[in-house]
This record gives C-alpha cells, structure tokens and sequence, in this order.
C-alpha cells in the first residue's frame, strides 16, 4: 500500500469539494462535485489508505469570493484546529479561495500554524516549508487573477445580452417569469407575464395614478386581501411598491446597472452595498418581452410620484440610538416626536419602524435615555472595580492555561528521561521488555507533541489585554455626552457608536382601556390610566 511521504492517513484527512465558476457551465453544482469526489477518494484509496471518511466531507454548493461568505470553508478551517487533523485533500489550490490577498494570508497563517498539509492529486503542500508556501500563494493569487479576468468577460457577456433584449437577472421581477431560449447557439432568459401577479401590478398602478392611493396605504389593501409578496411573505413595504412603480421592465424594456455592487470601507471592513443607479448611471433597452402596462399610465406614476415626495425642512438627525437599538422583531427603533400647529403636545417616543406589523409598544424616549445612562454609569463603575483589583479575567484564563500546558510539558520530560535512566539500568533484568518500552516511548512523546500544538495555538490565541482606563474614560465621554443637551444627537450617536455593539429592544403591544377589558386590567384602571403598559426591556451588548 502506498502512502504519501508525510504518512498521513485517510481518517486524519478532511475533503474539501467546490463548484467553480472555472468549471464547464453546462454541467450542474452536483456533476461536477460527483466528478471530483470520483479524482479524490481514487487518490484516497492509493495514497491514504482507504475512502476519506463521510463526516471529514465538506462540499460548498455556492460560488462566493471571500471565505467568510462560504459556511463550509469555515467549518473546515475551524476542524483543521484540532491535532487529530493532519491534512486537506483538494482537486486544486484554488478551490480553497479565488479571494483577494487578505484571505490568501488568512489560508496561509490558519494552515501553517496548524501543521495542516495541503494534499492535491499533483503535489503536497506543506507551508511550514518556505518553498511550498510560496508555491501555494502564487497558486492562490493566480486563481484571483483568473477571477478578476473572468468577471470581466462575464460582464460584458451580460451587457451584449441586455443589449439584445435578453433578461440576466437571476429573480425575474414581480409580474414575470423567466423563460429560457435560444439567442443565436446560446441559452439565454427572456421575460414573460405571469398572470396573477401582473394584474396585482395593473392594480398597484391604478389605485396609485387613477385612485390617488398612497404607497402605505397600497401596502395595507394588499395585506387584506392576503396577496403574497414575490418572496412569499405577507408583509408589504413602501419600498417594495415604489420599487415596482419605478421599474422599465412594466413597459417591456430592460435595465443594465441598475444595482451596481460597489465596495466601500466601513469600521475599517469592506462592504458591498447595492445602491439605485444615478440617472445618468444605468442604460434601458428595449426588451423581448411585451409589458404590462402602459407607458402612459407609468409615466403618470412617475410624474405623480415628483409631486409626492414630503419635503423636510429638518434632516438632522434626532435619534442618538440610530443604527445601535433593535426592536425584537429585527427592525430599527426610530424616533417619533408629536407636533401639531408648531406645538409639541405628547413627549418623543421610541417606536419599531415596523410597529404596524409587530406591534411592539413604544417607550418614551427621555425615559430610556435615563435608563442607558444609569447602564453606561454601571459599567463604569464596574471597570472602577477592575482597575483597583488589577483584573482582566480573560488575560488571566489563558495565562494559567499556558502554565498549565508548560508544566504538562515539564512533567512529560521529567518522565521521558526517567523512562531511559530505567532503561539505561546496568543490570538488563532491572529493564522493561524493549517492545513495551517502545510503545510506552511512543505514546508519551505523541502526548508530548500534542500538548506542544496545544501550546502553540495557546500563544496565537492570547486575548488582547483590555484597558480598562480607556474604557472608563469612552464611557464617561459618552456619559457627558448623553447627559449634555446642548450636544447635538448626531454627536451623541458617534460617542455611543464606539462604545455600543446595539442595543436590544422588546416590549409587550400597549393596549388601551375600554368596557371590555376594564376588569382584566383593572390594577390599571383603578388608577385612572387610560393604557396599560407592560415594562420594557433592553439588553446593552458593549463593544469588546
């Protein structure tokens, strides 16, 4: 039986499988995985002695760049953390990530520093040698070039078939179905009416041109009459509606860079936002398929839509909680305030931006400010604490672990040398048979490798010591902050930014007092209330 050269065996090996976009277009996710789990377990089979085990198979049915997109690389690279695992078996390097550098050095430092061999069916990869490391990263970077080359071409492949008239998107927009057919020796989508949801359409443009109906308005007769979503779902949004009012696809056109991806910086991470094109930013040609309403009743829409929009006087921001607090129901909690004639006649309250379907019960807004600054004075105190005990708890753990390990390690030598003084005995019958000092050998100096690895990864893994003096002094800065009412909320809001990972929001629907539920909320009745109100909760999570 052959093995490879570094004896790893099959159950020491996990098996990675990938679609690429590299891969022959014709043939599906799962023909191609089944083709290259036939080239890896007949490796298996001839090098690794025997079939790689089904619980050591990932296999990656999608087609995303980074590795963070891609649930199974990371659960791979989270098992190849322990020693048992010795290696990857992989049709090619660029399987593993077409990625940009930082997840090439990412691959590299989780592969190296875990002594995990890279196995393909034309060379072995071990990084912890300088040739083989650099070999891998030219293997990887090359893959990224191919990426970036073939997303061009991709492009400009998709921008002919627009051109044509042809439909590229992936989701045909509500109203439609995509129907494939033959644009020269080529398969390609056009669009075509699906009957229930195009004459939702017709009707969504008639209340709101011939009806003078508004979008939320729209929203709730659609919910009433139990109309889907194109998702499926019941809940219907404004935005959904004025997205549909919008688009050209209605009136038998096609759209290229409406929804052009653009990568910007943000906490110092890329992102990929897919903002609305700019007028002079995307292009519209005429489609292959008929529309489903008229251009003039979709410029009508369009033009009423001009006369629509509420202009604000004030866009200033007024929520210091924006983008930090929650609702239960994954919503953002907004900022209501309640002016009438110039007049605040009720106090600014926090509220759900999706209330009308989750019903939430707001909360008055001064009432959780105070309640925020008594948790930020809490954690200040509470770093006080820390500060004069001299504690950092996670710092602490992992010193005592990396003790504990340096001991282990000190008593296994100790045992080792007092295994050969044993062994080195002048008078051969005071010596163990050699078979069973051999085994004995071997099992201690596997203990004493293993707990070398442990210690290892001890070290790359020491948490970052937190500064408790800085923190008291972020918190109290934000404290000043909040308390301070000539501090605008946009300034508020950065200060509790960079101490705040979000806050969480729930709270029972406020129900208002009648006839009918007098006596099942009667402890509140007695009191002459009107409403009755369950507390709130909120759960702060601060920023390590």
């Amino acid at each position: 039986m052959q093995y490879t050269p570094y004896n790893v065996y099959n159950y020491e090996t996990l098996k990675y499988n990938r679609k690429s976009r590299s891969d022959d277009p014709l043939l599906s996710v799962e023909e191609v995985i089944e083709n290259h789990d036939r080239i890896l377990e007949e490796y298996a089979r001839e090098h690794l002695g025997g079939p790689i085990p089904e619980e050591n198979s990932y296999k990656e049915v999608g087609s995303s760049e980074t590795l963070d997109s891609r649930p199974e690389i990371l659960r791979l690279l989270k098992a190849i953390e322990s020693p048992a695992i010795k290696a990857v078996l992989v049709v090619e390097v660029q399987r593993l990530s077409r990625g940009d550098l930082e997840d090439a050095g990412r691959l590299i430092k989780i592969f190296r520093y875990t002594n995990t061999l890279i196995i393909t069916p034309t060379k072995t990869y071990d990084l912890r040698d300088d040739y083989d490391r650099d070999a891998f990263e030219r293997e990887l970077k090359r893959g990224n070039e191919y990426l970036e080359y073939f997303k061009t071409i991709q492009r400009r492949g998709k921008l002919s078939s627009v051109k044509r008239g042809n439909y590229v998107g992936s989701v045909a927009p509500y109203g439609f179905t995509r129907v494939k057919v033959k644009d020269g020796k080529k398969d390609c989508f056009i669009l075509e009416e699906k009957k229930d949801e195009a004459d939702v359409v017709r009707m969504i443009f008639n209340w709101y041109c011939n009806e003078n109906i508004g979008v939320t308005a729209i929203c709730r007769r659609l919910e009433s009459m139990n109309i889907k979503t194109k998702t499926g779902g019941s809940k219907w949004k404004p935005s959904i509606i004025f997205a549909m009012l919008e688009n050209v696809h209605y009136v038998g056109c096609v759209r290229w860079n409406w929804r052009k991806t653009v990568k910007i910086i943000e906490d110092q991470e890329v992102k990929n936002l897919r903002p609305k094109a700019k007028v002079d930013e995307y292009l519209i040609f005429e489609g292959k398929h008929d529309g489903i309403v008229s251009q003039e009743l979709f410029d009508r829409a369009k033009e009423i839509r001009g006369t629509r929009h509420r202009t604000k006087t004030d866009t200033t921001l007024k929520n210091p909680f924006s983008g930090i607090m929650y609702c239960k129901c994954g919503a953002k909690i907004g900022y209501n305030t309640y002016v009438r004639n110039g007049v605040e006649y009720a106090p600014p309250k926090l509220v759900c931006n999706d209330q009308v379907h989750c019903k939430t019960g707001s909360a008055d807004f001064h009432e959780v400010m105070e309640y925020v600054c008594s948790a930020l004075e809490d954690c200040i105190a509470d770093f006080e604490v820390r500060i004069n005990n001299r504690q950092d708890d996670s710092t602490k753990l992992h010193e005592d672990l990396i003790a504990n390990l340096k001991q282990k390690i000190k008593d296994l030598e100790a045992q080792e040398l007092s295994q050969w003084e044993a062994q080195s005995h002048p008078d051969p019958a005071q010596r163990m048979p050699t078979h069973i000092f051999q085994k004995l050998n071997e099992k201690l100096l596997a203990e004493k490798e293993e707990i070398k690895q442990a210690l290892c990864k001890a070290y790359e893994s020491i948490p970052k010591p937190i500064d408790y003096k800085e923190k008291v002094l972020k918190f109290t800065d934000a404290l000043e902050a909040l308390k301070n009412t000539e501090i605008s909320a946009s300034t508020k809001n950065q200060y509790l930014k960079d101490i705040l990972e979000r806050i969480d929001y729930e709270r029972e629907p406020i129900v208002r007092i009648s006839k009918q539920n007098a006596e099942q909320y009667s402890t509140t009745a007695s009191k002459g209330l009107k409403y009755h109100m369950e507390p709130y909760k909120i759960t702060i999570k601060i920023k390590p």
